[in-house]
């Protein structure tokens, strides 16, 4: 089978990288397998590009990926963004009312292109940046961040409190944005235009692959649109109950090489991994 029409895009946190971080040998010998038979390869991650760096630079991948849950489609090879999403100005008092709610436990990092400002710190936020992702960082005010170009904000809080933080988020009435649970602590405003969904199809559209001939793998409820986007969406073992509902298919978990499992799959199933009939045409929206 010919794979340079097939591909295929992988979330990174809980999915290609294990619990510790990183990417098992066998899911990166996979990789080189499966772009050596000339299928396209892609992370999609809720990760900003400071963060992303590292996997990026062990991955090399040649398409452009996805950063920021969908806020920004990025070139390693050129290395610069060539697509963005941005939260509107008058969308952003939300965050400032967020705080003053919830006062100095809810972490709080304001995503930009050029850094990661953090405008609360936390015991979560931390061992988020300052742990196993080694992410550099710079305290700023509200103030301080509001003129930039905001791809997403990220909140760090109690798994228990979610549900009742995105109701008082809606109660708001923002305009032009969307918000979506990343991790089991966080919790984002994303653009309303951006979803690793939507930046899974500009992908596709970019690189002319239908989606009749893409999978996507990923964890949590920030991979559901990508999931629904592709022919087949798997999720790991591990995922969040949403997603393991929703997917198409069910892997091994992150511990377990499920990226390799998965280009397994796609290697052996060949014309019959995919749902049949297969489209055509290449995705125009």
């Amino acid at each position: 089978m010919d794979f340079s029409s097939v591909l295929l895009a992988v979330d990174c946190d809980g999915t290609l990288l294990d619990d510790n971080k990183r990417i098992s040998p066998a899911n990166l010998a996979a990789i080189r397998e499966f772009r050596a038979l000339g299928g396209k390869f892609t992370l999609a991650t809720g990760r900003s590009l400071p963060t992303a760096v590292s996997i990026l630079r062990e991955v090399n991948p040649e398409l452009p990926v996805i950063l920021y849950n969908g806020s920004m489609l990025y070139d390693p090879v050129r290395k610069t963004p060539i697509w963005m999403a941005e939260i509107p100005h008058d969308a952003r008092f939300v965050v400032e009312k967020a705080m003053e709610r919830y006062g100095p436990e809810l972490g709080v990092e304001v995503l930009t292109p050029e850094a990661l400002h953090v405008l609360q710190f936390t015991p979560v936020i931390d061992e988020h940046l300052n742990g196993k992702l080694k992410a550099e960082y710079r305290m700023a005010s509200f103030a301080e961040v509001l003129p930039m170009h905001w791809l997403k904000v990220m909140f760090a809080l109690p798994a228990e409190e979610m549900g009742q933080f995105r109701s008082f988020l809606e109660s708001l009435g923002a305009a032009g944005v969307r918000y979506v649970r990343s991790e089991k602590l966080y919790f984002e405003i994303l653009p309303a235009d951006a979803s690793k969904g939507e930046a899974f199809r500009r992908l596709c559209k970019m690189v002319g692959v239908p989606l009749s001939r893409t999978a996507a793998i990923g964890d949590c409820d920030n991979d559901l649109e990508m999931l629904r986007e592709a022919a087949v969406g798997y999720a790991v073992a591990n995922a969040y109950p949403a997603v393991l509902d929703k997917a198409d298919r069910l892997t091994v978990s992150n511990n377990e090489d499920a990226v390799a499992a998965v280009i397994r799959e796609i290697i052996t199933g060949g014309e019959n991994f995919f749902p049949a009939p297969f489209a055509d045409t290449v995705s125009t929206t």
